[in-house]
């Protein structure tokens, strides 16, 4: 397992070692991005010493995990109800990674909730997502979609449960 899919899964299943949900190619470009904010930081409910923070950076936003040069890059892509698709990049990664998961954003209640990062147990493969290699490959960004709702729709718990610390 490269080193970005190990911090995508301390960043996003800190207690799950199962597999992620990727792309060969990004699924969302400058265009359908969105970035509310400048500056956003975070913490992992169950890791209060994991905190965490996404700066923007023309159309991405940067996260550098151990605070050095490299940094992962990440997309939103609003899809209503404060739901949004992260689309995350990791620097070394040969070919590139890239990774998908639905986050539920609670502003109110300054939380976020990471939604179909992990592949489950019980996964079976549709239209547009497929497993290889121990990953489910997105193909068709909107089968991804429909597959997170619907998990959330049946009350399947998030993956994590993030604090939102701050937003500038």
């Amino acid at each position: 397992m490269n080193r970005f899919r190990v911090i995508l899964l301390v960043l996003l299943a800190p207690l799950l070692l199962t597999a992620c949900f990727t792309s060969e190619t990004p699924l969302i470009g400058p265009k359908d991005a969105v970035f509310p904010y400048e500056t956003i930081v975070f913490r992992s409910m169950d890791r209060p010493e994991d905190r965490q923070t996404w700066d923007h950076s023309g159309d991405i936003y940067r996260f550098a995990p151990d605070g050095g040069d490299k940094a992962m890059s990440m997309r939103l892509k609003p899809i209503g109800d404060d739901l949004f698709v992260v689309q995350m990049e990791g620097p070394d990664d040969k070919p590139p990674a890239v990774l998908y998961a639905l986050l539920k954003v609670d502003i109110a209640n300054m939380t976020a909730e990471s939604h179909s990062a992990i592949m489950p147990d019980d996964f079976e493969p549709t239209p547009g997502l497929s497993v290889r290699d121990d990953m489910v490959r997105v193909d068709d960004l909107d089968a991804y979609i429909a597959y997170a709702r619907a998990r959330m729709a049946a009350g399947v718990p998030a993956d994590v449960v993030y604090k939102i610390i701050a937003l500038e």
